[in-house]
């Protein structure tokens, strides 16, 4: 496959037990203009369920990615976001970059452990037996992958967005931002700068995470490397990059926050859709 054309739909629907008003809400939905091989064609996003006037403002975060601030005077029961982007990608396109950092410091970023991705004894046991396996600091980042993938099982339910890695270990259970943050601290240990990637797997209902691990050569250069370890896999063409940052918390697709006594509740839907294939139309659900 050299060249697909990729249509997504997402949607986030907040049900409230009683009105809200001083509705602040921050949007992860849409990807940027161009990144690794990744084109967006067009997008949208509505908003819908607010009493009078809503604000959409667009701005970018320290990563680059595209977000949208959303503020609202009131909203009588239900609010719904729905981002929808047409996006291609070519092969062959993403294998390396300037590495997105100016300086050491910056670096650093995607080096320090965060709230998510603290290791504990048992981590630091597996990065310093990878350590001793293999010199080679790409044979390391694979190594790595292997590791997450087997460290737990898959199961929806056990885990939150705010389960630290070391956390989700214990329990032995988590999804796809456990076994990434997992393997991203497990990169850290290994000296191995790498960076948390969210976005969405043709043919998986919900959206995705995985990692991307900037393995760097002697003469300079960097290789940029997706692993999803949730499927013990490199990423593919099939991956659709929504935005990137150290980890879950940098690009959660929605937070923010309301005034008023209400308890709301969450509910999404996501349809993502092959339109075009090597320029053969194709329709895949």
């Amino acid at each position: 496959m050299r060249r697909a054309v990729f249509r997504v739909r997402q949607h986030y629907r907040y049900t409230y037990s009683g009105p809200v008003w001083d509705l602040h809400q921050r949007l992860v939905m849409v990807p940027r203009d161009s990144y690794r091989g990744q084109q967006l064609l067009s997008y949208d996003l509505a908003v819908r369920g607010t009493e009078g006037d809503h604000r959409l403002a667009w701005e970018r975060d320290q990563f680059g990615n595209r977000v949208a601030r959303v503020n609202a005077n009131r909203v009588p029961q239900a609010i719904d976001f729905e981002a929808t982007f047409r996006l291609e990608r070519s092969a062959g396109a993403d294998g390396g970059e300037v590495p997105p950092w100016r300086n050491d410091a910056e670096r650093l970023a995607y080096l320090r452990p965060t709230a998510l991705t603290a290791p504990d004894s048992r981590l630091i046991r597996a990065a310093l037996e990878i350590a001793h396996s293999a010199a080679d600091v790409a044979e390391r980042a694979e190594l790595a992958q292997r590791w997450a993938a087997q460290a737990i099982t898959y199961q929806f339910g056990i885990t939150g967005y705010s389960t630290p890695a070391a956390m989700a270990l214990h329990l032995g259970r988590g999804v796809c931002q456990d076994y990434a943050h997992i393997l991203l601290s497990v990169l850290r240990l290994l000296n191995v700068p790498a960076r948390y990637v969210s976005g969405h797997l043709i043919g998986e209902g919900a959206p995705h995470a995985w990692v991307e691990a900037f393995v760097e050569r002697g003469d300079g250069a960097v290789d940029v490397v997706g692993f999803d370890p949730t499927h013990s896999r490199r990423t593919r063409m099939d991956y659709l990059t929504v935005a990137v940052g150290r980890d879950f918390a940098d690009v959660s697709p929605t937070s923010g926050s309301y005034s008023g006594p209400a308890v709301g509740r969450l509910a999404a839907t996501k349809k993502a859709e092959i339109l075009e294939l090597d320029g053969a139309a194709a329709a895949v659900a």
